[in-house]
């Protein structure tokens, strides 16, 4: 009987067509808003991954722009940062208080951006990523990771021969009197935002492939002839880019007192000079002491010297060549520490070129930071100085060349630069500077 009745009933439910279309359109519903969910939550997902590749583009150009003009890389990293959370805030259900530098997630959290640094000749470039979980709306149990990059890179433009690397100072870069220099195919760079950044001025003539100062140039038309369409004012500054570097350490003191007293200050002959032998006491026409690597109180050389390769560290005395000196040496690079204090007399006849291999190879002088002595160095006809002179706080570089019509492989490197005399620098200089280079930088461009 109750299964008579319980098939009965049945027959009446298939019969009963309002019935059936509730209860199929019940049961197809479900994935019917279950799809629609699912469209919402990935279009969220994807509105929200482009938002943040919109502040991560920004991040790393902001970024590789800081670190291109001196920032190091945890002072780019915070402008990546800073860049990022002004152009983007966390979903509301994820929001930090703020969402700004102070409050925002940090590396290592939900929603961290990192940045990474990478420089070479050519260009610099920074790497940014961010991600995060995503809290979807209807699959809030399922959180979805966004994690997007942006790299952008700031490429080199033109080739400096000098770099004046004060920002205010009058005349940073001074070419005046009767000074001829040709700077064919380098460029100028000046920091100072003075009137007169570039000064080019008296009977003084320049020839360079481009100035490019932060201030304004003072030069007459025909004193000055540029490769470029027209020299460039208010310019970016270049950052010291080799502010980094780590210097090499001090020692015990080289002792001078067996070599010539006539060849080298302080010596007093007839003596072990630093190793390399006998010396006479005084001239002795035809004679060369040999002198080693180390440090050294002072270096004063009066007479002929030639120097074996290696580092020479002058240990807050001074780096001398007397008129009367004649000084060769290869693979050789000064460093002047302490306070140590550089003269080249323009009588003296030298032939210098740096080391080619190790941390500062391509540098013939270098002097540690903070040490703000104004550097002299006057070349003649038969004297060579090839590779980077790099004095980042000497008030003053006072640099004379040889005149010759070849030119050299040198490069300058000070707060002020002042060229006199008649010079020529070398463009083509790979080889002598080991591949190192000053570059004004050209633009950026996001690579993907």
């Amino acid at each position: 009987m109750r299964r008579a009745e319980l098939h009965a009933q049945l027959r009446r439910l298939a019969r009963d067509k309002d019935g059936n279309f509730a209860v199929l359109g019940a049961i197809a519903i479900v994935p019917v808003i279950a799809a629609v969910g699912l469209t919402l939550d990935f279009v969220g997902a994807y509105l929200e991954a482009e938002k943040i590749q919109a502040a991560l583009d920004a991040a790393a150009i902001g970024s590789v722009r800081a670190y291109g003009e001196g920032a190091d890389e945890s002072e780019a990293s915070e402008a990546a940062e800073k860049f990022f959370w002004s152009n983007y805030a966390l979903p509301q259900e994820n929001v930090v208080e703020g969402a700004n530098l102070a409050e925002a997630p940090t590396q290592g959290t939900q929603g961290a951006i990192s940045v990474a640094f990478t420089r070479n000749t050519t260009e610099d470039v920074a790497a940014a990523e961010f991600s995060f979980d995503y809290k979807p709306i209807f699959l809030e149990r399922l959180p979805l990771q966004i994690r997007r990059q942006a790299v952008a890179a700031r490429a080199a433009n033109a080739e400096a021969c000098i770099l004046a690397l004060h920002h205010t100072s009058d005349r940073a870069f001074d070419v005046s009197g009767s000074a001829a220099v040709d700077l064919t195919g380098c460029t100028v760079i000046s920091n100072s935002n003075d009137d007169q950044s570039i000064y080019v001025g008296g009977s003084g003539k320049l020839k360079a492939e481009c100035l490019y100062a932060a201030g304004s140039i003072y030069g007459a038309a025909p004193s000055v002839e540029l490769a470029c369409d027209k020299a460039m004012e208010g310019a970016s500054r270049v950052p010291d880019p080799f502010k980094n570097k780590a210097l090499p350490k001090t020692s015990a003191w080289v002792d001078l007192s067996g070599c010539g007293q006539d060849f080298i200050a302080g010596g007093g002959g007839n003596g072990d000079c630093n190793g390399t032998g006998k010396t006479p006491k005084t001239n002795n026409e035809g004679y060369t002491v040999t002198l080693k690597p180390g440090t050294y109180q002072s270096l004063d050389i009066k007479r002929a010297v030639n120097l074996l390769p290696g580092n020479y560290i002058i240990d807050g005395g001074r780096l001398e060549f007397g008129s009367q000196a004649t000084v060769t040496g290869e693979g050789v690079t000064f460093f002047l520490m302490n306070g140590a204090v550089l003269r080249i007399n323009g009588s003296a006849t030298f032939d210098i070129s740096p080391s080619l291999v190790g941390d500062w190879a391509g540098f013939s002088i270098v002097a540690e930071h903070g040490n703000v002595e104004t550097a002299i160095i006057n070349g003649n006809s038969q004297s060579s100085l090839t590779g980077i002179v790099y004095l980042p706080d000497a008030a003053e570089l006072q640099y004379s060349g040889n005149g010759s019509t070849g030119g050299e492989c040198i490069r300058l490197i000070a707060q002020e630069i002042t060229l006199t005399g008649n010079s020529a620098f070398k463009m083509d200089c790979t080889t002598e500077l080991a591949d190192k280079g000053i570059y004004y930088p050209g633009a950026i461009r996001l690579v993907r």
